[in-house]
């Protein structure tokens, strides 16, 4: 396990269902942590994305707004029902494809942080 708490194999895809994994996200809105399956779906490594915004790949979710309490509120208003939302996704090279998302939040080393479970439809039997 790592420092943080977050184990790598948390970020997997899994066979039968459609590729999902999962972003960690600060309470701004920028990439914290991301596995496997998120690079291959955003088209790059956790490198170019740890600290950008999620809101620079995910078309119509505008986190950022006027400042930083703004986005904490609308990212918390985002996890209120669990409910999976259906976005439109634009990975490194430009290409867009549609996404699903759910965010929960959770506190770690007494910091706030965004889990966003992020799956593509249709491209395996779903359950």
């Amino acid at each position: 396990m790592q420092k943080d708490g977050f184990k790598p194999e948390m970020f997997h895809v899994a066979a039968g269902v459609a590729e999902h994994g999962t972003l960690v996200l600060d309470a701004t809105g920028r990439i914290y942590r991301c596995g496997e399956a998120g690079e291959r779906m955003l088209g790059a490594s956790q490198d170019e994305l740890v600290g950008r915004r999620i809101s620079d790949f995910i078309s119509g979710l505008h986190i950022g707004g006027s400042s930083p309490s703004y986005a904490a509120r609308y990212l918390v208003y985002l996890c209120g029902d669990g409910e999976w939302r259906k976005f439109e996704a634009v990975d490194a090279g430009g290409r867009r494809f549609p996404i699903e998302l759910n965010l929960s939040r959770t506190m770690t080393e007494g910091k706030e942080i965004f889990l966003l479970n992020v799956r593509r439809p249709g491209k395996a039997d779903d359950a």
